[in-house]
């Protein structure tokens, strides 16, 4: 029982990692604990904290762990639902394929960022330079060591600012502004605030709060990576 126990905490681990909701995280670990015959289930989980506690037969188990949010990943979220369905069920839980191939992550985000620069107003070839620049802003992560959400915020915000500029400053007839708009996007912490918003409708009302202090911090970082481009390029 306490492996299950164990393994039920993993997983709301998981999902609030991945950009799930609290409320399900809770959910989770009831459904499973429930499942396994536990009685007086108490779950209270936010953004960087999980606490559980269930009683199996008599014996009281208790569970802490601390969350490390990492990037949107809604392939791990369906393998962490699939897994405690299965777990509910007493089925074995199949695995689900989400490790896309780096060409289609590319892809797939210079056509969101070109996009999105066109809708706003931008021209063709902006958008073909706000791609390049969203594959750049992909590619980033892998090389920087471990660093807090809004650092890592903040230097992708610049480094996307400041390459929006280059095509100006080589002659080429390109508009930074929507280049930026284009590339922006893909940095706004969009799913954080409907997350949070969900939660406090569905009564979780410290963890939504909690959330939607994230995503200011994190809107934040941006505004001060795109200004310091600004600075630079146009001396205030």
């Amino acid at each position: 029982m306490k492996e299950i126990f164990e393994y039920s905490a993993q997983i709301a681990a998981r999902i609030v990692e991945n950009g799930g909701e609290i409320s399900r995280a809770e959910e989770c670990v009831i459904r499973i604990c429930k499942s396994a015959g536990a009685k007086n289930i108490n779950v209270f989980i936010i953004p960087s904290l999980i606490f559980a506690s269930a009683r199996f037969d008599g014996k009281r188990y208790t569970s802490f762990k601390r969350i490390y949010k990492t990037d949107l990943n809604l392939g791990a979220l369906e393998q962490a639902n699939s897994d405690s369905r299965a777990l509910c069920e007493g089925k074995k839980a199949g695995r689900v394929d989400y490790n896309y191939p780096i060409l289609l992550r590319y892809f797939a985000t210079a056509l969101a960022t070109g996009s999105f620069c066109i809708y706003f107003g931008g021209t063709a070839l902006d958008a073909v330079f706000s791609g390049i620049i969203g594959i750049a802003a992909e590619i980033l992560p892998l090389f920087k060591i471990r660093l807090n959400l809004f650092s890592k915020t903040l230097i992708d915000s610049t480094v996307c600012g400041v390459l929006a500029f280059l095509p100006q400053t080589a002659g080429i007839a390109a508009h930074p502004d929507k280049i930026m708009t284009g590339t922006i996007m893909l940095l706004i912490p969009g799913m954080s605030v409907g997350n949070a918003m969900k939660d406090m409708m569905s009564g979780d009302i410290i963890a939504g709060i909690l959330q939607i202090t994230e995503a200011f911090v994190t809107a934040f970082a941006i505004v001060l990576g795109y200004a310091g481009a600004l600075l630079i390029f146009n001396g205030g």
